[in-house]
């Protein structure tokens, strides 16, 4: 039975929330039970919030329904809250998303712009707009075109938008002393989130807290004591690996590698993504073996 909880407040944008694989049988259909255990697996890590549908999860892959089955899965237990992560074209695509996403249980929506269009501000602005009437979630919007601070600025005055995701470092420090107290921060550089948390940002939205989410815990609990130093080598020990996760090449087929190699199966890509070249498997084994993670 799903359960269903009130819409996420801005107060609850905290810590480290991954960004969950999609996983998917040999002929590209949904595994469900391969999910499952995924699921399990971030639970047992301490996840208690958790994105489905990003990039990391091939949102842009996934229909509307299978968006819903797969934040349906997750909400059953209760134990993770779920965003759903809304990449698509339209705003009519997103609101039916988005609608779907909330009668699975989903408590809030991580927003992108529309994908191979470029909206004008008003266009942009009425699109977060009208997303937020129509299903009544509350907005995470996710910069992943690289907007300016000057329009992430704008945004977070838009009704429905509690948090702002920048994928660059030092626009969070800008975000964060101008919009800040309107809306939480929350950072996907993936390779200096303990920096992003020094210059503010109330959480880290990235693939590879889905890859090792129990070291980047341990990271944000590094921040949370101020022990800096502490944060440092735990970063530096996880740094090769977090370099490989961001290589935009083959992305999807990256992130399942790394976390297929540590023993957790989660299926290949959906097709085209996948085959990955001899030497990212390498790279990607070495950054694993050099965080002690493989031997």
């Amino acid at each position: 039975m799903t359960t269903f909880r009130p819409p996420l407040t801005k107060e609850d944008i905290r810590g480290v929330i991954p960004p969950l694989v999609s996983t998917f049988a040999a002929d590209g259909t949904l595994d469900l039970a391969l999910f499952r255990g995924e699921l399990a697996f971030m639970e047992a890590a301490g996840v208690t919030l958790a994105v489905i549908g990003g990039s990391t999860g091939s949102g842009d892959e996934l229909s509307a329904d299978e968006l819903a089955a797969l934040i349906g899965e997750a909400t059953r237990s209760g134990k993770i809250d779920i965003i759903a992560g809304i990449i698509t074209t339209t705003t009519r695509d997103a609101i039916l998303r988005g609608q779907k996403a909330k009668e699975a249980g989903a408590r809030a929506l991580m927003l992108g712009p529309p994908i191979y269009t470029t909206p004008s501000a008003d266009g942009l602005d009425g699109f977060i707009r009208d997303v937020y009437e129509a299903t009544g979630l509350p907005i995470i919007y996710y910069n992943h075109f690289f907007n300016p601070p000057s329009v992430m600025q704008r945004i977070a005055d838009v009704p429905g938008v509690i948090c702002l995701k920048e994928v660059a470092l030092e626009p969070v420090a800008e975000l964060f002393q101008t919009v800040g107290e309107r809306v939480a921060i929350a950072a996907g550089a993936d390779c200096v989130n303990i920096a992003s948390f020094l210059f503010g940002a109330h959480a880290s939205i990235s693939g590879i807290n889905t890859v090792i989410p129990k070291q980047y815990r341990e990271i944000y609990a590094a921040h949370e004591a101020g022990d800096y130093r502490l944060g440092r080598e735990l970063t530096e020990k996880i740094a090769p690996l977090a370099r490989e996760m961001i290589k935009p090449e083959n992305f999807p087929a990256r992130v399942k590698y790394a976390i297929n190699l540590q023993g957790r199966e989660v299926g290949a890509p959906r097709k085209p993504s996948g085959d990955l070249a001899q030497q990212d498997q390498e790279n990607i084994k070495a950054a694993l073996r050099f965080a002690g993670l493989i031997a």
